[in-house]
């Protein structure tokens, strides 16, 4: 079973005691009928990626084994990913618990920032969510145009598109 939509947006919560979060409802509206369970891993920018687990595999086949086996980073990438890994399930209430080790890692204490990434969330500090955002949108159109650039620039290496010129955001742009 296979989430049914991308997480959008981003939302301020807070951890309880216990270190559980709740999940946003609009983010839960997008898991397929009983998608419960959740893979967390260490993610870029000190924060906690979670994905669905019914998209861990697609996350594995699209980035951890296309991986260069016998480079050191990414020997350290996968090894990390999947040691500091952990698993999360929803109660009944919404909320997943957060290993502490991951909240350790990504300086959280009790107060976070959802923000939704496509097929996976991010947890943030809020404070470095802050950060990272006035320090990424000056540079945003500038990212996503060379972001394009370099997706078209990898389909023209499967054949499509040959003879077409990416030096844009698109073909003959």
């Amino acid at each position: 079973m296979v989430a049914r939509g991308r997480f959008f947006g981003n939302f301020e919560y807070t951890i309880d005691g216990k270190g559980r979060l709740a999940v946003p409802v609009t983010f839960r509206k997008k898991l397929g009928p009983d998608e419960d369970a959740f893979i967390l891993i260490p993610g870029r920018f000190n924060t906690i990626e979670v994905h669905p687990y019914s998209e861990w595999s697609d996350y594995e086949d699209r980035v951890l084994r296309h991986q260069p086996e016998h480079t050191e980073e990414a020997q350290r990438f996968s090894i990390l990913a999947y040691s500091m890994a952990g698993e999360a399930t929803l109660d009944v209430q919404g909320r997943i618990l957060l290993p502490k080790h991951l909240r350790d890692w990504a300086g959280i204490a009790q107060n976070v920032i959802i923000a939704g990434a496509g097929r996976f969330f991010l947890i943030w500090e809020p404070e470095k969510y802050r950060q990272f955002v006035a320090e990424a949108m000056p540079r945003y159109q500038r990212d996503r145009d060379e972001a394009a650039r370099q997706g078209w620039e990898r389909m023209g290496q499967f054949g499509f598109g040959a003879g077409q010129d990416f030096s844009r955001s698109g073909p003959g742009q």
